[in-house]
């Protein structure tokens, strides 16, 4: 099962990401602008406000460990921020021009982080069959990343995901699936929406 945790008032911005987020920002817009055709469903969320919670996480040492994924990394922006606020972070992507982008701007801030190319979802996804018809925005058919990292969710203490619009559900189920006990889900549900849910597993529930 997941546990709701409650997220504070939390700073407009934390001030060692600005320089990243705002140069992340114009490198997105550029790319947006530019690239043709357009990639589908890439919208970013608001870095800002992610990274004060993900400050506040690790502050108030709420993570188990510090290894962290952020699912369909795209620039890979939230995965970078964690790893300043000292994860052991890394993103799963899917498309490989967003990956390439999002190591070019690891590369340029010496930032360690690592990338891979694939689902965020596991390679057997026989215990998720139930849930998978309620999704239309997450590729349900391509190879899954973790291989490629070398390990499995189980592993990570805190995953961040942006979902789409209705579709949070369908995240939370994979999280309460495969995550290990205590481990954290944080997701940005739209403009000013963070929500952030532990893993507990129910041999722990009394």
């Amino acid at each position: 099962m997941l546990e709701t945790i409650s997220i504070p008032r939390l700073p407009l911005r934390v001030d060692a990401h600005t320089r990243l987020i705002d140069e992340a920002n114009d490198r997105v817009d550029r790319f947006t602008k530019n690239r043709r055709p357009p990639i589908d469903n890439f919208v970013i969320s608001d870095f800002a406000l992610v990274g004060s919670a993900i400050h506040w996480i690790v502050k108030e040492r709420l993570m188990c460990g510090d290894a962290f994924c952020e699912w369909g990394s795209g620039f890979g922006v939230v995965a970078m921020i964690s790893s300043i606020e000292g994860c052991d972070a890394c993103g799963i992507e899917i498309e490989p021009d967003l990956i390439d982008q999002a190591r070019r701007m690891a590369d340029d801030f010496k930032i360690q982080v690592e990338f891979a190319e694939g689902s965020f979802l596991p390679d057997d996804r026989s215990q998720l069959h139930e849930i998978l018809r309620e999704v239309d925005n997450v590729d349900l058919d391509s190879a899954s990343g973790y291989e490629a990292l070398g390990k499995s969710i189980d592993q990570f203490d805190l995953v961040f995901a942006f979902p789409w619009p209705g579709e949070q559900a369908f995240f939370a189920k994979v999280f309460d699936e495969f995550a290990s006990n205590g481990a954290l889900l944080l997701t940005y549900n739209g403009i000013n929406q963070l929500q952030l849910q532990r893993h507990i597993c129910s041999a722990t529930v009394n």
